[in-house]
């Protein structure tokens, strides 16, 4: 992707997110059972969890531009060779920072930005440039710690793709010869941006609560491309390590320039570290290579490491990352290698890139750390996560490459996963009966088979039809919809399109207390920040008092950083409806007839108990994993110990 072209830039620092963590769990949603002590502080998943009264606020700390990497191959690090380098990366001023939050308790694998600003400036504030982040959701969550998380309690690590747009440009920008050459060669007055988060703290050590480390970089934005991941070649990891029970290097872009004879390999979201600020020390010899024969091999227990003859490769180089402990954070984790010989950019034209080290176990052999993607071929959606209410369409863009090259007349096929049961009140399950998932099934409107065109695009039109309450305590339902072409890696699995669809509501034009009452007092018990410090949510008088500030929070667009509310999970006529009483409060109850008909609620489909299938239960253990109630990681004390 662009963000890999020249001109480009690597930041890296740390990123404050103070995520509320009440709503992690779904039980916490039923009115009907919430106790007050789900807003107190808790370890794991007991309690309100780790952060309760978070307020969903996303910015950068502590974050500096590196290193700056030129369209010649060179690289620069001091800022007597271009000013930029050394300036801090920050978030907005003169308004409130961006925000960060879930899809939906049952889709927590893809925490979105929302309305994050980036600005280079100087100490003395002195911009350099500075633009909006596009909303993005992260992807390609993987292990980077080989501690475990032991101090910060989160050994995982993702990656954030978008664009930078509504770019202003400072007057200092015209000192600097890169920013000068990246404004030139960029389009649309639009930036690439990729980001790197890893090393969060759920745990209050080390002085860094609610802190992460975060890697970004910046380059040109080519217009056509994709917003929310990278049109890269992909790189996937295939040694299985014992002791971690998990796979390093699990993913990774690279990008194949024929005109600069250049391969650049981004592993600022996949190259384990030793702890939660991304130092590296380990000294193992890492080299790139093309394979000469096709490689297929995935990570398993039972086959943990595939090996490769020297003469079944060719050498690019080897990675320089052993000297400096600080290499990550330094470079990014993006190594070029330039001026290859004519017959190493031949080969990697059609063959794939592989990560390799020397066997200890087989002499003469080399172990594959990662590979690429079986015939090249990779197909992502770009827009795959959707909030959406009945009667609402969208598009939704797929791409196909191979090679790195567009791919037209592909079929990628398109399935709405089965539906998972509920799950009623057990040792297991103290609180709530929790409800499943991918049902009904008309909810969604979707064709099941779509074909890319001449530029190697596809496009679906996804529409949201009436629901009624499938889910009982928590608005709307879960959609998980997988997409695949003919031929799926294994490595790295299928993908899937993720909507959150509301459930049907018909605005109420003069609503009494009662009409809101369960919603306002589900983002009380959800949100204390709210009730602590602003507004009692869960009490008509409070919010009638400050109505003037809630009907602005209320009637802000959804790209709006202030708007309410901050989990952008209420359907519009919901808002239009609390809106309606907020212009009008009717505290004091009162005899009110309604028209219309209340639906039945739609049944699961499936009975308790219905087992799962291997992808759902993988999905389940990961939500674990990110959302801080695994139970724990195990440390890898050797990384390369079955080599």
């Amino acid at each position: 992707m662009s963000y890999l072209h020249a001109p480009r830039l690597v930041f890296t620092g740390d990123f404050l997110s103070d995520v509320s963590t009440v709503n992690n769990d779904t039980a916490h949603y039923n009115n009907a059972t919430f106790q007050p002590n789900f807003q107190d502080p808790g370890k794991g998943a007991t309690n309100g969890w780790w952060n309760p009264e978070g307020g969903a606020v996303f910015d950068f700390q502590n974050c500096a531009v590196r290193q700056i990497f030129l369209p010649d191959g060179t690289t620069q690090t001091s800022q007597s060779d271009d000013i930029i380098i050394g300036q801090a990366v920050v978030g907005a001023e003169g308004r409130p920072t961006g925000k960060m939050v879930d899809l939906d308790p049952d889709a927590q694998m893809f925490s979105a930005l929302w309305c994050v600003q980036l600005r280079i400036c100087t100490a003395n504030g002195d911009l350099l440039f500075k633009g909006d982040i596009t909303t993005t959701s992260f992807r390609d969550l993987q292990m980077r710690q080989l501690d475990g998380g032991k101090s910060n309690g989160q050994p995982l690590g993702a990656s954030w793709t978008s664009v930078i747009t509504n770019i202003e440009w400072g007057v200092l920008a015209e000192q600097s010869a890169f920013l000068k050459t990246l404004r030139a060669t960029t389009q649309n007055n639009t930036l690439a941006i990729n980001m790197n988060p890893f090393g969060y703290y759920y745990n209050h050590n080390d002085g860094r609560f609610s802190l992460g480390r975060i890697i970004g970089s910046i380059g040109p934005y080519f217009e056509g491309e994709p917003l929310t991941f990278a049109p890269a070649r992909r790189l996937y990891g295939i040694n299985y390590t014992p002791s971690a029970r998990s796979t390093f290097f699990s993913t990774s872009n690279f990008l194949v320039e024929p005109d600069s004879k250049r391969v650049s390999i981004d592993f600022g979201a996949s190259f384990p570290v030793a702890d939660s600020v991304g130092t590296v020390t380990y000294k193992q010899d890492l080299r790139l290579a093309v394979s000469k024969v096709p490689q297929t091999g995935v990570a398993s227990r039972q086959t943990p490491t595939f090996y490769i003859n020297p003469n079944d490769f060719i050498e690019i180089g080897t990675l320089d990352y052993q000297s400096d402990p600080n290499w990550l954070n330094q470079t990014g984790g993006i190594a070029s290698f330039s001026n290859l010989p004519d017959a190493t950019m031949a080969a990697l034209s059609n063959s794939q890139l592989l990560l390799i080290t020397p066997s200890t176990s087989q002499p003469g052999q080399f172990a594959i750390i990662a590979r690429e993607a079986i015939d090249g071929l990779v197909a992502r959606a770009d827009n795959f996560i959707q909030r959406l209410d009945d009667g609402q369409s969208v598009n939704i863009d797929f791409y196909a490459y191979q090679w790195g090259n567009l791919l037209p007349n592909t079929s990628i096929s398109i399935t709405l996963d089965p539906a998972t049961p509920d799950t009623p009140v057990g040792p297991q399950n103290p609180i709530s009966e929790l409800y499943g998932n991918n049902f009904p099934a008309e909810g969604l409107t979707f064709d099941g088979q779509i074909s890319t065109n001449q530029q190697g695009k596809a496009q679906m039109l996804l529409t949201g039809n009436a629901i009624y309450s499938p889910r009982v305590y928590i608005d709307g339902q879960i959609y998980f919809i997988t997409y695949q072409t003919a031929t799926v890696d294994q490595a790295f699995g299928t993908e899937q399109v993720v909507v959150h669809l509301r459930d049907y509501f018909q605005e109420i034009a003069n609503p009494v207390w009662s009409d809101i009452s369960e919603m306002m007092i589900q983002y009380s018990n959800l949100y204390p920040i709210m009730s602590k410090y602003v507004v009692n949510l869960a009490d008509p008088a409070a919010l009638a008092e400050k109505k003037k500030i809630l009907i602005f929070a209320f009637s802000r667009d959804i790209n709006d950083t202030m708007h309410m509310p901050v989990t952008r999970d209420l359907s519009s006529t919901k808002r239009n409806t609390i809106l309606n009483w907020l212009n009008n409060p009717q505290i004091a109850p009162k005899t009110v007839v309604r028209s219309e008909a209340r639906e039945a609620r739609t049944a699961n489909p499936v009975a308790p108990g219905t087992a799962l299938t291997d992808k759902q239960t993988r999905y389940r253990e990961a939500v674990k994993a990110k959302n801080g109630s695994f139970p724990g990681f195990s440390a890898t004390n050797d990384l390369f110990e079955n080599l």
